[in-house]
């Protein structure tokens, strides 16, 4: 009889990004994706919602707040009735009131914030050490 090591099977981990700006969007995809991410985005809320729905295994939502149709706000309310154990981290240009219970539990991001500050969220959400991650200046 011979010892094999068993392999666990590749998991792609699930991101959900919304946000109103195409060329962000597809930024976000550019920047995660060779991390092993499958980077799913929405434009806004009501964009988003069947997207969660069919979707069970999204790992970590990055939201922008300021949306048409179903802004941040309105698509958090709806998806904490859902899923409300789930990291979001909520990026915005605008200052927030670190008290807003509207927005609890999520992380605030506030633009401009450099990239390595979003990998190390998004690390630390999805239980992953970066390449980047000793590269703080």
């Amino acid at each position: 009889m011979s010892i094999r090591a068993r392999r666990a099977p590749f998991k792609v981990r699930k991101l959900l990004v919304i946000d109103d700006d195409t060329k962000l969007l597809a930024s976000y995809r550019d920047l995660l994706s060779p991390y092993g991410f499958e980077v799913l985005t929405a434009a806004d809320g009501e964009v988003a919602m069947p997207l969660v729905e069919k979707n069970p295994d999204i790992q970590l939502v990055i939201l922008d707040l300021a949306m048409p149709r179903m802004d941040g706000r309105a698509w958090l309310r709806w998806f904490r009735g859902l899923r409300n154990e789930l990291p979001v981290i909520v990026i915005t240009a605008y200052k927030l009131d670190p008290n807003d219970d509207e927005l609890k539990p999520a992380v605030v991001l506030e633009k401009p914030f450099h990239v390595a500050e979003l990998l190390d969220l998004v690390g630390l959400f999805c239980g992953l050490s970066w390449p980047m991650a000793g590269a703080r200046v």
